[in-house]
């Protein structure tokens, strides 16, 4: 186990955590989104205010605190428990699954929406880097 990249795991799920959280805060009106809305093209409002903004009624924002949260949880289990190579491979498929639902939201931005969310864009990023990262984690350890 690789200690800075676990506490890097760890940042990262958090600052996902506070991305989305603010994303869920601006979808469900408790703050107005104005810092993410730089034109028609870079605007939270079109996406996160959009038909595409919830999934079975449940907003997508709250989906990604969820997700982030897990991750979270994931990674302090795995710095408490080093050696448990299953949390390592529940962090690469839920960092995996979180990019593919990602990608799928981003392509709606890009080819349906025609609109970029800077904090959607901010998350990818994050749950890209959170890929990347637990995919070294795994196979560190299979290497010892």
């Amino acid at each position: 186990m690789n200690k800075t990249r676990l506490n890097w795991i760890i940042g990262l799920a958090l600052f996902g955590v506070v991305l989305s959280t603010y994303s869920l805060a601006h979808k469900t009106g408790f703050t107005s989104g104005a810092i993410c809305n730089l034109s028609d093209t870079f605007s939270c409002d079109i996406v996160n205010q959009g038909p595409y903004s919830e999934i079975f009624e449940i907003p997508v924002a709250a989906i990604g605190v969820v997700g982030y949260a897990l991750v979270f949880i994931g990674a302090l289990m795995k710095r408490k428990n080093p050696q448990d190579k299953s949390l390592s491979l529940f962090l690469v498929l839920a960092s995996y699954g979180g990019l593919a639902f990602a990608l799928y939201l981003t392509s709606l931005e890009a080819f349906v929406l025609f609109a970029w969310c800077i904090v959607c864009l901010l998350s990818q990023v994050t749950i890209a880097s959170l890929a990347v990262l637990s995919t070294f984690e795994i196979i560190s350890e299979r290497r010892l």
